[in-house]
Parts: structure tokens; sequence; C-alpha cells
């Protein structure tokens, strides 16, 4: 069991590096960590994670009470409650508002997080609950069925959501998730994303077991191939899914790779204007 003092030490740690890295801005977000089956530790409403010292985080029971601290609990201590009255597994829980995760889920877009091998491993597809009128009792509810499948869930509009034994597992999901969003938008920009097989995604399936991982995780959607002019490539590879010729592409420097990209959003904003 971990004793307070580490408690609040990790919700320091972990409040500053969302903050550092652009999960959150102003007071937006909250982390909490389960001592023990009666107590939680979580931060206060109303403060920047990155202001957070080892006094701030407040101690609360199982339904809500505040027992021990100053201030308000997190305006989501419901959801958070939530999520370890359904897994016994998770001690930690971070909701952050990492942008282009949410871009996706404004936009009514699927977060893809299936395009890179370790992140099919480890987390594996992440679902994007219905809209939920933040800090009300909908959003405990929006992510129920979801949370007990997935260490990570996205909410419609609001933030992330991602859980494991500690915060510093969470926050690995957490930063895994934004940079499969960075990464999709990129892909989006330069031609579209081209999709593990079936057969691909059956291997790295195997790995799970490899490598250790026991947390739960969706599957991957299965999706058509497709070239960078969007014709359809059903049942071919992905490296037949390319152009014959287009290898060099993978060789161009990081200046003509953003000179491509700048052509594509300028291309882009063409056909919406």
């Amino acid at each position: 069991m971990k004793s307070i003092l580490a408690a609040r030490e990790e919700i320091v740690k972990y409040s500053h590096r969302v903050q550092q890295h652009g999960f959150v801005s102003a007071t937006d977000g909250n982390l909490s960590i389960r001592l023990d089956e009666e107590r939680i530790l979580i931060t206060p409403s109303g403060l920047p994670k990155g202001d957070m010292t080892l006094e701030d985080p407040l101690l609360i029971d199982m339904e809500g009470n505040k027992i021990e601290g100053e201030g308000k609990p997190s305006s989501e201590t419901r959801m958070h409650l939530e999520v370890y009255r359904l897994r016994s597994d998770v001690h930690a829980v971070i909701h952050a508002h990492p942008p282009k995760c949410i871009a996706f889920t404004v936009a009514g877009v699927p977060l893809d997080t299936c395009l890179l091998p370790e992140v099919v491993v480890t987390i594996g597809a992440v679902p994007t609950s219905r809209y939920a009128t933040p800090t009300t009792e909908e959003v405990p509810q929006s992510i129920r069925d979801y949370i007990k499948k997935s260490n990570a869930v996205m909410l419609a509009r609001h933030g992330s959501l991602t859980v494991g034994p500690d915060l510093g597992t969470a926050f690995k999901i957490l930063e895994k998730m934004e940079h499969s969003a960075s990464i999709a938008i990129y892909a989006k920009i330069l031609g579209g994303i081209q999709p593990f097989t079936e057969e691909e995604l059956k291997k790295l399936y195997a790995l799970r077991s490899e490598w250790g991982v026991k947390s739960p995780a969706l599957a991957c959607p299965l999706k058509n191939l497709t070239d960078r002019t969007g014709a359809i490539q059903s049942g071919e590879s992905a490296s037949s899914a390319c152009p014959a010729g287009d290898s060099e592409d993978l060789e161009i420097d990081t200046e003509t790779l953003i000179e491509v990209i700048v052509e594509r959003v300028k291309e882009r904003l063409k056909e919406i204007g």
C-alpha cells in the first residue's frame, strides 16, 4: 500500500508533467490515487496543475466526502470514483485535455491509435464516449461501459481518461495517445492513413503475452487499405498500397517534409474556402 506522502509526491510530479506537456491548460484536468479500499487522494478544484504542492491534494472517501485538506475536491470526482468502483486493478486516474486527441472528437472522427506497433500491443483501440455535460452524473455514466474494457477513453468534446496501477502508467498512455493523434493528423495531411492488415494485427496481439501486457485493451478495427489518392486497395498489404517508386519518400529530410505538409495544408484550405 502506498503511503500518503508517496502518493502526494506522485500526484505533484504528474500534475506538473501534464501541465508541462500541454495536456491541460489553466485549471483543467484532475488526478487521483487510490490509497486503499476506503480512501482516495485527489487534486483540488480550481488549482493549476503546474502550481500543485504536497499540501494541495485532498483526502476523500469512496463516497466523495472530504476527510482531510483545504478546498473542494475535483469537479470530476464522480468519474474517478466510478473508475475505482468498476476496476479493482486500477489505483490511479488521470483526466486531461490533450488538444489533438480532443480535436478528433470535436470533428466527429474516431481517434485512431492503431497506427504504431507498440501502441496496438499496449493500448489497443481507444473508444470515445458520448458527449456528457462536464461535472455532472452524465460523465461517469458515459464512461461506464468503456472503462471496463480499456485503460483509455476519450470523452467527446471534453478530454481524456487514462488509468493504471500508478500515475506513471496512466501518464504514459496519455502521452502515447496524443503522440498517435499527432501522427494521424500528419498522415491525413500527407495522403491518408494506411492501416495494418489482419495478419499484422494478429502478430501484434500475440506479443501481448510475450511483453507481459495484462491490462484490458480493445481490438483494433479492420479497415480497407487506401493508397495516397484514396482508392480502395482491399486485401493488399500495407507495402503494396504505396505506389511503385515512392520508397524514396521515406528518406526525405525534415525541411522537405515540412514544406510538403505546408503545401498540403494550403491545398486543403483552398478546397474548404
